[in-house]
């Protein structure tokens, strides 16, 4: 068996997103990190957005969920956004502190709660998209129509083929 110190480990360059060019980049090796940072910038100007009203990214996607009454539970808020129940917990809680989000006991199962908005989340709920709306907007400047549906197909198409391996976590 042969041990390296980490010194002698040769490893490739590796730039920062910034500070790279299109050059620089693998397909194979930095999808990972050009996603990652893609929805870090996206939240990052959302956030800036939705700071005047007290909502952040993560935030505003339960507000419009619930308006929209796509989901109503905390459990469909985590299958639907791919959360952690206890991370969704808190953030419930936090738009309830806020006075957005009404929580009620379910009549037919007492251990689920019925989320809601409040009449506070449903005067706010039409403002927010057209906020968020800008954020994208600007994301996608430059953006033929055919890229703007490629890029969406693209990234269906690598959700897909994570999908379809064989053990493949179901979240």
């Amino acid at each position: 068996m042969q041990i390296y110190l980490h010194s002698e480990i040769v490893m490739p360059n590796m730039p920062s997103i910034k500070r790279c060019t299109r050059d620089q980049l693998s397909p194979e090796q930095d999808l990972g990190r050009l996603v990652s940072f893609l929805r870090s910038r996206l939240a990052t100007h959302v956030d800036a957005k939705l700071l005047p009203m007290d909502l952040t990214s993560a935030q505003y996607i339960v507000v419009v969920l619930l308006a929209r009454e796509s989901v109503n539970t905390l459990a469909g808020l985590c299958e639907y956004m791919v959360y952690d129940r206890g991370a969704m917990s808190r953030l419930l809680n936090r738009l309830e502190e806020k006075g957005l989000v009404n929580k009620t006991q379910c009549e037919f199962d007492k251990r689920s709660t019925i989320l809601c908005l409040s009449d506070k989340g449903k005067a706010l709920c039409p403002e927010i998209m057209p906020l968020v709306n800008e954020v994208y907007t600007q994301a996608l400047n430059g953006f033929s129509e055919p890229e703007k549906n490629q890029i969406i197909d693209l990234l269906f198409k690598a959700i897909n083929n994570l999908d379809t391996l064989p053990n493949a976590p179901q979240k």
